[in-house]
């Protein structure tokens, strides 16, 4: 049952409550907040949530308070993916979705709207504070797909079209009001300010470690995989630094989501309760200015299974396209000129690898089953112990039990076996 907050909430989060209240129109000293707890186990690993609800009288606002985590380290390590989260809510998606709406389409057109709606976000560097409020979409039947077993194609299709429109927007933008999109031209990637903050060199560390791990998913005699690996083995951070740097994806370089896996995207569904009708992308704390393809090889590579990409990669990639096509047109823009299919296949083989390097670090957490997850706080302060200490060979204790480990050997070298098949390594 939702109990009455404290007095005691911090002055950052009643500010920002309190901002949403009087611009949804109760009346100040009238409405009282009420909360409980707002994720479920597996749901989130950077931020805690607490749902709140503002009442008054006869009428009821229900809103979702992301906030960074309470262990000091894991503060210091997120505060500038909340800061990016804040920027992308409160001023790239809002000048974004602006121009969409300046185009005044026609109402049965699609338009890029799958984003829940953000009440208040703002962040405090020198402060170490942040909260960003939003609707919680499991009040209109949203949900997440399970992670721990790889997406079907009907769920990856509407990603992929969704992911089309999202993109186009870029493109349309960049082409048609250059001076303000200069805006997002600036968004730069943000793991690597986390990277400038890493003087240990911890995340290569823990990079080397799980692409050792992701080697050892292949058979002892794959020589030849198993040498294609070992020659990225030690420059993983490196590559995913190349991949996302945006100045290298020019001229189609466009604003992304950053962290296209499934806890990130939620789903309503039809009536059969089993197709997907609609999608709504959350977590932007790792969106950007890249890659038009590190979207698509990072949920990919990452969400569905080697089964279903022997049949459907390239469908997929064939829907996203044609979605990207479809909105641009809409918009103004012309896909032949802005993005043609021979940019958008040199693309995929100038950044392909990341969604490989990322599946590195985020299918043991994907396959490790939520009932089976380590406390995040024990888990993250467990690997810098070991670091402190001078092991080499520390890892973050995901995807170790045995029914996540099963699972992880099938998943990883499945990701390798298709990665080294397209030519992406």
């Amino acid at each position: 049952m939702p109990e009455l907050l404290a007095t005691s909430l911090p002055e950052y989060i009643a500010a920002g409550l309190k901002e949403v209240a009087q611009e949804q129109g109760f009346t100040e000293g009238l409405y009282r907040l009420e909360s409980e707890s707002g994720s479920n186990m597996g749901d989130g690993f950077v931020g805690q949530l607490l749902k709140v609800f503002i009442r008054e009288a006869d009428r009821e606002l229900v809103v979702l308070c992301k906030l960074l985590p309470e262990s000091e380290m894991r503060k210091q390590q997120g505060i500038s993916l909340f800061d990016r989260e804040t920027e992308a809510y409160m001023q790239i998606l809002p000048l974004l979705t602006k121009f969409q709406d300046e185009k005044a389409l026609a109402k049965h057109l699609p338009r890029f709207d799958n984003v829940p709606r953000c009440y208040y976000a703002k962040t405090t560097l020198d402060k170490m504070e942040s909260v960003i409020i939003m609707e919680d979409l499991r009040l209109q039947a949203y949900r997440m797909w399970d992670k721990a077993n790889p997406v079907d194609f009907e769920h990856a299709r509407l990603l992929m079209t969704t992911l089309g429109r999202l993109h186009a927007l870029s493109f349309a933008m960049k082409d048609q009001q250059p001076e303000e999109f200069a805006k997002c031209r600036a968004f730069e990637d943000p793991m690597g300010k986390m990277l400038e903050l890493d003087p240990t060199k911890g995340f290569e560390v823990m990079m080397a470690g799980m692409c050792r791990r992701a080697i050892e998913t292949l058979d002892q005699h794959d020589n030849f995989r198993r040498e294609k690996l070992k020659q990225i083995q030690d420059r993983c951070v490196q590559e995913i630094v190349a991949c996302t740097d945006g100045k290298a994806a020019e001229p189609y370089a466009i604003v992304g989501h950053g962290d296209c896996w499934s806890n990130n995207m939620m789903f309503q569904y039809a009536e059969d309760n089993k197709t997907p009708s609609n999608i709504k992308l959350i977590d932007w704390q790792l969106s950007r200015y890249g890659s038009p393809v590190l979207d698509l090889v990072y949920f990919i590579f990452n969400c569905t299974d080697e089964e279903m990409r022997s049949h459907s990669y390239q469908r997929l990639l064939s829907i996203y396209y044609h979605s990207l096509s479809e909105h641009l047109h809409n918009l103004g823009g012309d896909v032949e000129r802005q993005y043609p299919r021979i940019a958008f296949r040199e693309q995929l083989k100038k950044f392909g690898r990341y969604g490989l390097v990322m599946s590195m670090m985020v299918l043991p957490i994907i396959c490790t089953p939520n009932d089976e997850l380590p406390d995040t706080d024990t888990a993250m302060e467990g690997f810098m112990n070991d670091m402190t200490n001078g092991n080499t060979n520390a890892e973050l204790a995901y995807g170790t039990t045995e029914k996540a480990a099963i699972r992880y050997r099938k998943r990883m070298s499945g990701c390798i076996r298709d990665t080294i098949r397209y030519g992406y390594i």
